[in-house]
């Protein structure tokens, strides 16, 4: 046998040992790898009782007499999503132990009042925290939160939920006394709240804001922050968490969303606290928006806590709430043809306060401006409430729609308007928007 020969054969020979060795070593993987299995397998069956008890445990705290009938009806269509349902935001996250379960419940509601079509959920979540031991008044303090970062139709919205909540308990409601000063130090205000809420570098986020609107930087601290966020019937540490997770739930807001996680971390909500909320993120927004708010957390957390170091010029208020409210209340007559008083007095009942702000700072402050005509601004805000689509800015849109017709714009101007945002919201919700035009025509026959 040639030398050739003898190499080829000791080749083969040695191929088929180390094919050997792999064979073995691949049966001896997949063994421990389906014994791995096996235990996982058995592992996640001991977990599914376990969740799933844990689970209805705390469906039932916050769900109350009927806290099964929603499941039990989703049960009819999806046996499947029903368990999972149960599992998954119950079982794995709402009986964490990082929160205590009503200002969980107060997350779970500015969650979904970002969302703006949750109607039942959010009506569901609402007497949940009630069910949990929270307190009504911090139910109606949430709504001026609500207010400074997700406008007023989500709000008003909220509020007749509320208010259909507390009269299903009969829990009879002390109304929060409205603001008896003048309404001139609110730029002072606004500044304290920033320092109370705020952390890293908010010089810088103002800056960049009065760039391009020294008005919109002195709003949003005269009345976002001075108005609605200065308030103190709502305890520091929901305040600042419920912030976070209306942010978070709100979706592309990284810059403010930056700023109130240093905020928190700096007036001391820990880490872990911020953490829970966003884990709780998941399940009222979904893992996308989840991923993107620890996303934002993460660069927080690198940096260390942040003190707020901003030397930001104080506003300079020369008008008085009655002023404001003046001339709101006239621009709401130009517009609406509607009566002030109505609007000012229709929050009586919750909170004095709001029905004053729609008309003193929308209609006083925004919708009075010089900048554009009436008729523009009009269309423009038809233009913004068919955009957002949610179930909360129909009834606004109904308003604003009749306000443009009332100022001037023809039916053609109204429908072209909403026809111009197909390209960029959709078919369906242009053709919602056009049908709510098309009833409010009716209307006007």
């Amino acid at each position: 046998m040639s030398h050739r020969t003898t190499a080829a054969v000791e080749m083969q020979r040695t191929g088929r040992s180390r094919r050997s060795l792999f064979e073995a070593g691949l049966f001896a993987t997949a063994g421990l790898l389906a014994a791995i299995s096996q235990k996982a397998y058995a592992m996640t069956e001991t977990s599914k009782e376990d969740r799933f008890s844990r689970g209805i445990g705390i469906l039932r705290r916050i769900g109350g007499e009927n806290f099964d009938g929603p499941i039990n009806s989703l049960a009819e269509i999806s046996a499947d999503l029903s368990r999972f349902t149960v599992e998954y935001p119950y079982g794995d996250v709402l009986s964490r132990p990082g929160l205590e379960l009503p200002l969980r419940q107060l997350c779970t509601i500015s969650m979904l009042l970002a969302d703006g079509s949750a109607q039942p959920q959010l009506k569901f979540h609402v007497a949940g925290f009630l069910n949990a031991g929270g307190e009504p008044r911090a139910l109606v303090e949430l709504m001026f939160v609500s207010v400074a970062l997700l406008g007023f139709p989500p709000t008003i919205n909220a509020i007749g939920i509320v208010r259909a909540v507390f009269a299903e308990r009969k829990i009879t409601f002390e109304p929060i006394e409205p603001a008896a000063d003048d309404g001139r130090t609110r730029g002072q205000a606004g500044l304290a709240a920033i320092q109370r809420l705020c952390g890293g570098d908010v010089q810088a986020y103002f800056d960049g804001i009065a760039a391009g609107s020294p008005d919109l930087a002195r709003l949003s601290i005269e009345f976002a922050f001075g108005e609605m966020l200065a308030r103190d019937g709502l305890d520091q540490k929901a305040k600042l968490l419920a912030i976070i997770a209306i942010l978070a739930a709100s979706g592309n807001r990284a810059a403010t969303l930056r700023l109130h996680i240093a905020g928190a971390l700096a007036h001391g909500v820990t880490r872990e606290e911020i953490i829970e909320v966003l884990i709780q993120l998941s399940v009222y927004r979904g893992f996308p928006s989840a991923l993107n708010a620890f996303s934002v957390a993460k660069t927080v957390f690198a940096a260390g806590s942040q003190g707020m170091g901003a030397d930001i010029a104080l506003p300079i208020e020369t008008q008085s709430r009655t002023d404001r409210l003046q001339r709101g209340r006239a621009t709401l007559a130009k517009t609406s043809g509607s009566s002030a008083d109505a609007v000012v007095r229709s929050f009586d009942d919750v909170a004095p306060d709001l029905g004053r702000m729609i008309v003193e700072h929308s209609y006083g402050e925004i919708f009075s401006r010089s900048g554009i005509d009436m008729k523009s601004r009009e269309l423009s805000a038809c233009a913004a409430l068919a955009a957002i689509g949610s179930a909360t800015t129909e009834i606004p849109l109904r308003v604003h729609i009749n306000a443009a017709l009332n100022v001037g714009a023809t039916r053609e101007e109204v429908l072209e308007t909403l026809i111009n945002l197909t390209a960029y919201c959709g078919y369906p919700t242009t053709q919602q928007a056009v049908r709510i035009a098309t009833e409010e025509f009716a209307k006007r026959g």
